[in-house]
């Protein structure tokens, strides 16, 4: 198994790969343009080689270079037809890495920030060459960022807005949640207990028994109560509209960015 780049995502699955106990150390070859990000690595018996050297030795290779310097990293890495690549960078495309690379069996993944505890949401696509035998490998190696879920190449810029950013969104939610318990005189332990909590258990309901939210919702309001004064209120701040607009505006950013990007590497 081989990492190219330790930054925040590569550094995430280096460490997911060991602690999910799929490999030892030793069996994970990590590469990395700065040895001061390698360090931490290296005191806990991890294999460290030239991202050249990873692309003789291992079998699964995960490209996790920013995409500016994604020409660099092809050229350090050299031909790789027989390896699977399974890269995070975003906007270079399969036929783009297949291209620089000559290699055939291609996975793109866009993983986010829960993967750190193996409870990530991973959006991903495949190549045509990946048949599904090596797909199921591939499936086997990243369960130990979460749940995987199969897309088109197309809807990558989707998964960005909808998974890849969204914590970030929850954690605003989150936060002022937290700030009004505060408001009302809780702790802001207690506050923050119940409000992780709540969440928590409401994902894993609708997760476990796979309802429309709509439908939990209507049990939990009753008539005149204080649930529809909250949620009648919601509606007329307009919160359902703002998360959707915030949903499709950073859609939109990605998709921009997607562009300028092909427009820097020349397509």
């Amino acid at each position: 198994m081989g990492v190219v780049g330790v930054g925040n995502i590569g550094g995430i699955i280096a460490n997911r790969l060991v602690e999910s106990k799929l490999f030892q150390p030793k069996e994970v070859f990590l590469s990395n343009r700065s040895t001061e990000k390698l360090k931490p690595f290296i005191e806990r018996g991890y294999a460290i080689t030239g991202t050249g050297e990873i692309s003789k030795l291992c079998d699964i290779i995960f490209l996790c270079v920013k995409p500016q310097d994604s020409e660099r990293m092809f050229e350090e890495l050299g031909p790789a037809e027989d390896r699977i690549l399974i890269s995070t960078m975003t906007a270079v495309s399969i036929d783009r890495i297949e291209r620089k690379t000559r290699a055939k069996r291609i996975v793109r993944i866009m993983p986010n920030v829960p993967a750190m505890i193996g409870e990530g949401l991973v959006g991903a696509c495949r190549s045509s060459h990946v048949d599904d035998e090596t797909w199921q490998t591939c499936l086997r190696v990243l369960s130990c960022l979460g749940t995987v879920v199969e897309v088109k190449e197309e809807q990558m810029e989707a998964v960005t807005a909808l998974s890849g950013s969204a914590p970030a969104f929850f954690f605003v939610i989150l936060e002022a949640l937290i700030d009004a318990g505060i408001r009302m005189g809780l702790s802001y332990e207690k506050s923050r207990l119940m409000v992780l909590e709540t969440m928590a258990g409401s994902a894993k309901l609708l997760l476990k028994l796979e309802n429309h939210p709509g439908e939990f919702r209507h049990v939990v309001t009753s008539p005149a109560g204080t649930t529809i004064e909250g949620i009648y209120r919601m509606e007329r701040e307009g919160v359902r509209g703002a998360l959707m607009k915030t949903i499709h505006e950073t859609y939109l950013r990605a998709l921009q960015l997607k562009n300028e990007l092909n427009d820097q590497l020349g397509g």
